[in-house]
Parts: structure tokens; sequence; C-alpha cells
């Protein structure tokens, strides 16, 4: 028996903004807020939670009820804001949906069920982060009923008694963002009482006071336009108003909107990333297509603070020792970063990936690091290289079949995978890897050639140049 199934509490905001599909640029205006956003999923996630209960006042709502989205998967993106990549495909934890039903009732709570309908971005954003961070099993979303009409403590409670009666490890999530009217621009228009609001929120997320935020005047409630307490009183009931290791890690409102970022509830060795030592057993792996996914493991536990070497046990094939190149994209086939090594450096293949995918979301020097809120839009290719053969004529390349390694005097260097798009002559592929190496057309150099095989994540679009240095 648990002795308590709520592992984890956190807030986040919900502006589709905060996404950097949707903020692009001006996600640097949010900065502190996306970062805290990345904390708490770590935080959530290193949790090891069964499930994920996430409360969103976006999602559908009927007088009188609470609902719970009984969809066999939670799906839905943020098309509506210029981004479709930007996507959230998650299983149901139907099992904790019908019991959550049965614990409503018996506090005579009414619920209903939301069937038919995509997920909103009041829940879409924080499941982007927390994908991000490594999310990928079921969830519950909840929506609110009406405010002012009561029954939120209730909720609460009704969560833990599923969460205990289903013995599942439960992580809460309350969406919400603070006032919306903090500036002429705001989207709920100005108010100048709307920060009072916000300063009294966050002063008492920063003491711990549940009970307090109870109290808050339903005046000031009001002119401020926010959706967060709610949402934030029915995560801390599921806690038992415990608010052990809450701290709240960031507020900006750089839109008009005020964003809090908080851990709510935090168990000691529950949810620190960097303290956990539960780690799960080591998979094995043992063929090349299985390369992408220890990519990606490697760059998400960069994130999350998980472990430092593979949690992969490497059989067949992959004991090899072999050069690697690790190569990243969007779902667009745009390319984002790319770095490998043309020899072993590692002491075997599932080594050698960890290794370069850390090294090409990372050190790539013509991109920025990839930020976590960035991996569900990327995709991972592995490329195992064979061994490098001396080539004394061009004739005997192939950019169809080989790879292609120039060297000059002075050891600058260029790489080219083969089967590039767009490259069907020995002319062009020697060209191209002069110019990646800053080698004259006229300068001497060594010629080296190679067969490689790749693995990709499903879905991977290669479109241009694949280009590797």
């Amino acid at each position: 028996m648990l002795k308590s199934p709520i592992v984890f509490a956190g807030l986040m905001p919900h502006a589709p903004i905060l996404v950097p599909g949707v903020g692009g640029a001006r996600l640097a205006e949010a900065g502190a807020t996306a970062r805290a956003m990345t904390a708490v999923a770590a935080h959530a996630i290193a949790a090891h939670p069964d499930t994920v209960v996430l409360i969103s006042p976006h999602s559908p709502r009927r007088p009188g009820a609470f609902g719970i989205w009984h969809t066999p998967r939670l799906r839905g993106s943020l098309a509506d804001f210029g981004s479709p990549a930007d996507r959230v495909d998650l299983p149901l934890d139907r099992p904790f949906a019908d019991q959550l039903e049965k614990e409503a009732a018996h506090r005579k709570l009414r619920t209903w069920e939301i069937t038919q309908a995509t997920l909103d971005h009041g829940a879409l954003v924080p499941l982007r982060y927390l994908i991000a961070a490594g999310w990928q099993g079921p969830a519950v979303i909840l929506s609110l009923n009406y405010p002012g009409e009561g029954g939120l403590d209730g909720l609460g409670e009704a969560i833990a008694a599923a969460a205990q009666s289903l013995q599942r490890r439960t992580a809460i999530i309350a969406s919400g963002d603070m006032s919306h009217r903090l500036t002429r621009s705001a989207p709920g228009g100005y108010h100048p009482g709307a920060r009072r609001f916000d300063e009294t929120f966050i002063a008492l997320l920063r003491k711990g006071t549940p009970g307090d935020l109870r109290r808050i005047d339903p005046a000031l409630l009001e002119l401020a336009a926010e959706d967060v307490v709610d949402s934030t009183i029915v995560a801390l009931a599921a806690t038992g108003d415990r608010t052990d290791g809450h701290a709240v890690l960031s507020y900006e409102g750089p839109f008009g909107v005020g964003y809090g970022v908080a851990i709510l509830f935090e168990p000691e060795g529950t949810g620190n990333p960097a303290a956990t030592t539960k780690e799960s057993p080591a998979q094995t792996v043992s063929h090349l297509n299985d390369l992408p996914a220890v990519a990606r493991r490697a760059v998400e536990t960069g994130f999350t603070g998980g472990p430092k070497t593979p949690p992969f046990q490497a059989a067949g094939e992959l004991t090899e020792r072999h050069g690697v190149f690790v190569t990243v994209r969007t779902e667009t086939g745009a390319l984002r970063g790319c770095i490998g090594t043309l020899t072993a450096k590692q002491k075997g293949l599932v080594g050698e990936t960890w290794h370069n995918a850390l090294a090409a979301t990372r050190d790539d020097y013509r991109f920025p690091p990839v930020e976590a809120a960035e991996l569900p839009r990327l995709r991972f290719s592995v490329t195992v290289l064979g061994e490098l053969e001396p080539v004394t004529s061009p004739e005997k390349l192939n950019p169809a079949v080989y790879g292609v390694v120039v060297t000059a005097i002075d050891g600058r260097k260029g790489v080219l995978l083969p089967a590039i798009a767009g490259i069907s002559s020995v002319e062009q592929q020697l060209a191209l890897a002069r110019r990646k190496a800053g080698i004259a057309p006229g300068e001497w150099i060594g010629i080296q050639r190679f067969t490689a095989r790749s693995g990709k994540e499903p879905s991977f679009v290669e479109e241009g140049d694949r280009e590797h240095d």
C-alpha cells in the first residue's frame, strides 16, 4: 500500500506563446517562465509517476459538474496558434478516469464525460513540456465547473482517493494563468488593481498556506480575470493541503498576463531530478533501428537530470565499435544539429550514440543549443559508419554508395555521408566536401571513402542537403 499516492503537484501556465513553435523569437521575453516550466516537468517525471492528472480551466465546461476526458487517446495540437507540429497524443488512463467518477459521486459531485473534442491549450501547453521531459505515459485531464459553484476540495479528495484505490503514483499539474489585465495591451484590457492579485497569489504560494488561497477576495479574482486559483485549489486538495517542498520557481508578466510557475508539493526524495536514485532496469537493444531511441533518451535525460551513462544493455550488432553521426531535424526536415565521429571513441555503438546525441544538441556551432520544449518536434537519425578506406582516384567514389572524407595537408577535414539529396556526381560530392572544410578547389586533398547504415525515428522527414560536420 502506498503511503501517499500523490507524488508531485505543480503549477504551470498555459499561454501558447510559451511553446517555442508558437512563440518563436518572442519566447525570449518569457525565458524565465519557459525555464521554470522545464524544471517543473523534470521534477514531475523524476517522481516516477504511473499517471499524470491535469486540471485545465479551458477544457469544456458544464454548469454544476466537472468534466473528465474519455477519449481513447488524448490528442490535440496548437495548429490554431500557428504550430500544427506541436502535438500531444497520450493514452487515457481509463481505469483512473472511471474510478475518479465513482469517487466524485461518492462525494456527491456531478461529473460528465468529454468524448468529442480535441485538447485545449490549457492542457496542451503543460503537456508539451511534460512530453519534452520524457513523459509518454497515461494521463487524465479534468475540466472545472463554473466559478463559484464549489466542490473544488471534493474533486481534489476524489483524485487522491482514486489514486489510492488503484495504487497509482500520481503527479498532478494545475494549469492556469494569473491576471490577464496587467497592461493596456493585455487580452483582458487593463485594470490598475490586477497586479495586486498576482502579488497576493504568489505571496501565498511562497508561504505554502493553501487555506489562504481559498480566502482571496472574490472581487479581486474578478477584476484580475484570472483562471489559476480553482485548478490550484484542486491540486492542493489532492495533496491533503500538504505543501512539502513547495517553491515558486518564477513569476513574470511580459505580455500583459501573469505567468506563475511553482512546485506545490514535492515529498522529500521523490521529485528532485538531481537527487532521485530510482532507475529503470537497463533495456536491451540489439538493432540499428534502436539507436534513434537511445539518442533521444540521452537528450531527455540531459534535461531531467537522469543517468549520465546509457541505461541500455547492448547486444548483437550494437556491441560493435564504429564511428557514428547523430542528426537532429525538425519535423519539416530542417537541420537542427549534427555531430559525429569518424572512428569509434566509446566502447560500443550505444555509448557512441549517447555521447554524440548530446553533442549534436548542445555543441553544433551552427545552431543554438536545443531546449527541452523543442524535443517533441524533433526527430533523430543515427548513421553508423563503415571502415575508412583510402582512395587513390575519384573513379573509386560513388556518392550514392560511399560517403567521403577529404583532408588537407594542414588537417582541415570535410565529411559527407552517402546518398545526399541533390548530390549525383563525384565532382559535386568532392566540391561540397571541400567547401565544408574550407579547402580551396586547387589544394591537394587526401580522400577516404566509407559505407554507412542509418536508422531513423518514424515520421523523420529528409529535406534538402543532409550535411554532417
